[in-house]
């Protein structure tokens, strides 16, 4: 139960990090971006904008500027090159339509309306991946603003919009003449805090970060205390200097303050998650050692036993109660994974009860045959089952017996009746064990504190992923809650559920096992009892091991299978009938006639299970009745521009 809890929080927690993942029919991010700025005495400034970056499943890249309402502002001169691997630069060519998708090797540059400029341009990696080099000129139109006290170039070159993240952004911005003395020339750049603007001569200015993140601007401002530029349209009749002063000293302090906090954020995150790891591994540590002491108190003396020549809990036992605890281990049964193999072995087992017969056809089928004393015979309620199944497909047979090729086909046809009712096996044999007292009540309470600790532990990382974005420790809470988790779920495993008579009858049957197996290799090998080794076939059969037992039985005593040894035979209708032991050294029929047999019955199972799951499944239908999705599609769909936004302000 511990382990489907478990499984179930990480199915959510995956399904939570997907609710959360932003889906993009197209990305693209860069590997460096460049700005070559050089501003004209007219007060235009020729832009040259150098993209490496990588683009994935993109027709087209485009780039928008929203332009200011100033009756001067435009954008002239636009040109789109690519940058091909030898370093050749090839011009695209330029059309004058707004497209969707732009033409292969072309690009348009277009004003869309009063405040909005856009570059467009085919990059034609619809359903690739690669790294591209662009080059992209233009020229801004009185892009400087002259005021009786100094002059302005005031750009925003990547807007809060953008969806691109990226490294190496860098640009340089060449004035047309010095200024007579550095510390008229003032610089200041808005956006990314770890970003850098300096002054690097009288007439450059230069600005460098390493990485841009999504949603972050560039903006640049730069002012002269004395008119370098000649011939500038853009004027203002006023004095402009003090306000920007006060206003960038204002952002300043707003930033710095950022800066402060930002620092106190990282310090009081990294302690407080240090702190939190640090209670995480003492509490681990603490419950692992608790957990290791409960062990110790609770574990079992160890039987000792290495082979085991009898069958355990006999008269009772059957092949699917021997199974549920054979498989046991961390507190759970296995059970449903080896029904293929109770399935066969039962019904082998059934034969010995004088319930059914065989005979066989061919050295790969085998007719199946209900005797007549059946209703004289006691069942437990899971040999029940599968008996009432095998008497339901000799009855729809209508000649009274079945053949295995034929029970399969039943199984296909009446999934539901057979699968159906062997799902019943685990819940019935498990009651079983717990009404013969193979299972410790205390230890179950026992264990159910920590069930109940670990699900506390469950509830709170489900809670935490609703309140993350608040959560200064979300990432060292979501490690203690889930190392948490995963203790108890150990500590749970720890402490059998099994009562000592249910833990000596699991090493019983384990040895058992083993004895089947080195049977050959004992020195004391015992007189061979026929009727025991039948029995103890059904359970090799169970344990999946029939085949060698059977090979090593044939090589050490051969005298188990001579003619006069075989049990179980009746006559009828001029045919001999048997039990599985004649079909074991039947040698008209073949050494793989028992093995026939019982992948045969294993295979009835495996046929009504595999019919019940495509019956069960959600199949995609193409008469529109229904069912799940399909592959195809796409013929009408919502017109989307994904576009990585640039924007002037």
């Amino acid at each position: 139960m511990s382990k489907k809890i478990l499984g179930a929080v990480l199915i959510f927690i995956v399904f939570i990090l997907l609710l959360n993942i932003k889906s993009y029919a197209g990305t693209q991010k860069w590997k460096s971006l460049n700005y070559d700025v050089t501003v004209n005495s007219d007060g235009s400034m020729d832009v040259v904008e150098t993209w490496n970056i990588k683009i994935s499943e993109t027709n087209t890249v485009f780039k928008d500027f929203r332009l200011d309402s100033s009756k001067y502002s435009a954008i002239t001169n636009v040109k789109v090159s690519r940058i091909d691997e030898n370093g050749v630069e090839k011009p695209l060519q330029k059309i004058y339509e707004e497209q969707y998708h732009v033409d292969s090797g072309c690009f348009y540059a277009l004003a869309l309306s009063d405040y909005k400029f856009e570059i467009a341009w085919n990059v034609g990696l619809d359903n690739s991946t690669a790294t591209r080099t662009y080059k992209l000129y233009y020229t801004i139109e009185d892009a400087v603003k002259v005021y009786n006290d100094c002059t302005e170039i005031y750009w925003q070159f990547l807007g809060t919009d953008n969806q691109i993240s990226g490294k190496n952004v860098t640009g340089t911005i060449k004035l047309p003449k010095e200024v007579s003395d550095i510390e008229k020339l003032r610089v200041w750049a808005h956006g990314d805090l770890t970003g850098n603007i300096e002054r690097t001569a009288k007439d450059v200015v230069s600005f460098s970060i390493d990485s841009l993140s999504e949603g972050t601007m560039i903006e640049v401002r730069v002012v002269t205390e004395e008119n370098i530029y000649d011939n500038v349209y853009n004027t203002t009749n006023k004095d402009r200097l003090e306000r920007i002063l006060i206003q960038e000293q204002r952002w300043a302090d707003e930033a710095n303050e950022e800066r402060r906090m930002a620092i106190i954020q990282v310090s009081v995150f990294i302690i407080g998650n240090a702190l939190v790891i640090l209670i995480t591994v003492f509490r681990v540590i603490r419950i692992n050692k608790k957990g290791n002491k409960l062990k110790e108190q609770y574990a079992y003396p160890d039987p000792h036993i290495e082979y085991f020549r009898e069958i355990p809990d006999e008269p009772n036992a059957t092949p699917a109660r021997a199974s549920y605890l054979y498989f046991y281990q961390n507190n759970t049964s296995v059970i449903g994974m080896n029904l293929p193999k109770i399935f066969a072995a039962t019904i082998l087992d059934l034969s010995l009860k004088n319930l059914v017969e065989f005979e066989p056809i061919d050295k790969d089928e085998v007719k199946i045959i209900l005797s007549e004393d059946s209703k004289e015979v006691e069942l437990t309620k899971d040999e029940e089952i599968i008996f009432e199944i095998l008497k339901e497909a000799v009855n729809s047979s209508g000649n009274g017996y079945i053949t295995t090729k034929e029970f399969s086909k039943y199984a296909k046809k009446h999934y539901d009746k057979v699968y159906g009712r062997l799902q019943k096996l685990e819940k019935i044999v498990k009651t079983y064990q717990n009404e013969c007292g193979n299972f410790d009540k205390t230890r179950y309470k026992l264990t159910e504190k920590w069930r109940r600790k670990m699900t506390f532990n469950i509830v709170v990382l489900v809670i935490l992923f609703f309140i993350a974005p608040i959560a200064i420790f979300v990432f060292s809470l979501y490690i203690l809650l889930i190392a948490n988790i995963a203790v108890y779920n150990s500590n749970i495993n720890k402490i059998t559920l099994l009562s000592q008579k249910g833990d000596l009858e699991l090493h019983q049957w384990r040895g058992l096992k083993k004895y089947m197996e080195d049977y050959s290799l004992l020195k004391d090998k015992q007189v061979p009892d026929i009727v025991l080794w039948e029995k103890f076939l059904v359970y090799a059969t169970t344990f999946g091991i029939s085949k060698q037992v059977i090979k090593q039985l044939k090589v050490v005593h051969p005298e188990m299978f001579m003619e006069e040894n075989q049990t179980g035979t009746s006559y009828s209708n001029g045919f001999y009938r048997y039990t599985y032991w004649h079909i074991i050294n039947n040698t008209n029929y073949g050494e793989n006639c028992f093995n026939s047999l019982s992948s045969g019955l294993e295979n009835v199972y495996r046929d009504a299970r595999s019919a019940y799951n495509v019956a069960h499944s959600s199949s995609s239908s193409g008469s529109g009745s229904g069912g799940g999705f399909s592959g195809g599609g796409g013929g009408r769909r919502r017109r989307r521009r994904l576009r990585r936004s640039l924007e002037f302000l």
